[in-house]
């Protein structure tokens, strides 16, 4: 890894750091997690304005108080104990309180040997939504379904 790549590498990873660590410093809702045969599906739905600007125009999310961004990675458990991130194919839509649904588009983003799929949705403050999910993680099987209810509150 040269120079300028290791520099940019330690600026992402430092960044994803300070997401992680606003998420913690607002006592948001932590991580959701479920389990699948050997994979782990890890969600969570946040409101961008967590996000410092710089860092969700370079994850190419809006960031607005009513702007919200539904973060999806997908984990394999290998048989040696060890386990591997997977590019799952996510189709998804989400429903308000009056049942107007709307489809989730998702982007690909890899950091390093980690693979994170955000979708950028709106909502109302408190308004309670529930996102549909389906997960293929493997062609060759049908896919993981998930639902959940949610509200979010801009800081």
């Amino acid at each position: 890894m040269g120079g300028m790549d290791l520099r940019k590498h330690i600026k992402r990873s430092l960044q994803l750091l300070l997401i992680v660590v606003q998420i913690c410093m607002t006592g948001v809702k932590a991580e959701q997690k479920q389990e699948f045969g050997p994979y782990e599906v890890h969600y969570i739905a946040l409101p961008t304005t967590i996000l410092e600007p710089t860092v969700a125009q370079q994850m190419g999310l809006v960031r607005s108080k009513s702007s919200g961004f539904l973060n999806i990675s997908v984990i394999k458990n290998l048989e040696d104990g060890s386990k591997k991130s997977v590019a799952a194919f996510i189709k998804g839509s989400i429903r308000n309180r009056v049942q107007q649904k709307r489809s989730l588009e998702f982007i690909r983003k890899y950091e390093g040997r980690a693979v994170y799929q955000l979708a950028n949705f709106w909502y109302s403050q408190g308004e309670i939504m529930t996102f549909t999910l389906e997960i293929q993680a493997d062609p060759n099987n049908p896919p993981f379904s998930i639902k959940f209810n949610q509200a979010l509150y801009p800081d």
